[in-house]
Formats: C-alpha cells, sequence, structure tokens
C-alpha cells in the first residue's frame, strides 16, 4: 500500500493522540468522515497503526529502574532465547544485535532486586553463555514516536 500525505497527516495525528476521534481530524484536515475513517480502517488493517494505548507514567508508577542487557548465546541459538525473553514481563525491548553480543534487553523493574532476579533467571536459560549489564542512571529523553516529516 503506497500511503499519501493524507495517511501521513493521519498518522501523524493519531501518533500524537490516539483518543483524537476521526471525526476530529477529518475537521482538521478539512475532509470527510467516512473518507477518514475508511482510512484510518485501512492504515490499522495493512498493519501502520498497531495498537492504541496510554503512555503511562514509569516514575509515578515507580517502576522507574531501567537497565540494559546484553547476551551472548550459544552460536546459533539467540533466536530461541529472543522467544523465552518474550515470557518475562519486565522485558520492555528485545533486539537481535551485531557486534560483541547476540541480543539486547531494555528491562524496567521497581527495585533493583528484581533486576538481579531476572538477570539470574536468564543467565540459566540454556544456550545464554553470558550477560553484561548497565543500569540506567537519569533518563534524559524516551521517546516511542516516530519522526513523520511528510517531506518522504
Amino acid at each position: 500500500m503506497e500511503l499519501d500525505e493524507v495517511d501521513w497527516k493521519i498518522l501523524k495525528i493519531l501518533q500524537a493522540d490516539g483518543r483524537t476521534a476521526l471525526s476530529e481530524i477529518a475537521r482538521r484536515l478539512d475532509m470527510g468522515s467516512a473518507t477518514i475513517h475508511e482510512r484510518a480502517n485501512r492504515l490499522e488493517s495493512e498493519g501502520y497503526i498497531r495498537e492504541y494505548r496510554a503512555v503511562l507514567d514509569p516514575q509515578l508508577l515507580e517502576i522507574d529502574q531501567v537497565a540494559f542487557v546484553r547476551i551472548s548465546t550459544e552460536p546459533g541459538r539467540f533466536s530461541e532465547v529472543a522467544e523465552r525473553l518474550v515470557e518475562e514481563p519486565d522485558v520492555q525491548e528485545i533486539h537481535e544485535i551485531t557486534g560483541d553480543a547476540d541480543l539486547q534487553l531494555k528491562v524496567r523493574v521497581s527495585e533493583r532486586s528484581e533486576l538481579t532476579d531476572l538477570l539470574r533467571r536468564i543467565g540459566a536459560y540454556e544456550s545464554v553463555r553470558e550477560t553484561s549489564t548497565d543500569v540506567a542512571l537519569r533518563n534524559v529523553k524516551e521517546e516511542q514516536a516516530l519522526n513523520l516529516s511528510t517531506d518522504r
């Protein structure tokens, strides 16, 4: 599916506030509500819009201890380790990477002891050779929004 300028504008508005009513988007873009509704449905069905959700404040919820964990696995086994890591609720992101390690995780916990427990579990996974952990001291920028400049 080829995205046109209107599609990009819809995505930009919804990314900024997923609760924006489609009628409000239609008003902003000076288009009919039915047209915007149809386009938004198409963007969802094609997978451009994966989900709508609230962005919670981890500090207020006291889930603000962040660590980045690099994992080295037995050769050729990183995918099965990654699939097992999906089940760990404190792991927010899992990336297959290049370099000295095979996987990199972003982990968020309430207390350091939870991080210690998680690292102990991961270290016991079959095929995990080594982990290396960096604990974040301060969050300077954390953004989920994509740069949707219409200059594409």
